[in-house]
């Protein structure tokens, strides 16, 4: 498996004292990790989820420790990093929600199942409202780092029928 040279994910997550100002209540490195199946050294790492909209901004329990389904929440929002090695193809997946995703680091190509691929580079965002896709890294020897806010959504429903998500495992 490669090594990934990107720099360490850091999350700083605020809240109040007792008197109601403001604190750095959490300060560290994301642990990131590859998801089972996935061999190339794709990594996911993992550094905020609500279980609520709107959320609640004064709980006291770390949002990583939230249960999400595959990527989601459907009750609420997560924030994802992902990074993907020189060549990774992901599979075309859907999930059942907005996704928010933006590019920190080299480039990437979001593939459709039309086989129309569009080149994303550093500070770009695709904003991905429930369709069918991939991502592609065409790099030979740059690594790319995607950060995903990922909000529940209504179903995408195509002449009476509604589309499901489809897995990223194979």
């Amino acid at each position: 498996m490669p090594i990934n040279p990107l720099p360490a994910i850091r999350r700083v997550v605020t809240s109040h004292d007792e008197e109601g100002n403001a604190k750095v209540w959490m300060d560290e490195e994301v642990e990131n990790k590859s998801p089972p199946g996935f061999t190339d050294g794709v990594s996911f790492g993992l550094a905020w989820v609500t279980d609520s909209s709107p959320a609640d901004c004064q709980t006291t329990v770390d949002g990583r420790t939230l249960p999400i389904g595959e990527l989601t929440s459907e009750a609420g929002s997560v924030v994802r990093y992902v990074d993907m090695p020189p060549k990774h193809i992901s599979p075309m997946h859907r999930t059942i929600s907005l996704d928010y995703g933006f590019v920190l680091f080299g480039q990437l190509e979001l593939s459709l199942p039309d086989g129309s691929k569009t080149l994303v580079k550093p500070g770009d965002v695709v904003v991905q409202r429930g369709t069918d896709h991939a991502w592609i890294n065409p790099s030979d020897t740059e690594w790319a780092r995607m950060v995903y806010v990922l909000l529940p959504s209504k179903p995408v429903v195509i002449e009476g029928k509604e589309l499901p998500a489809k897995s990223i495992h194979k």
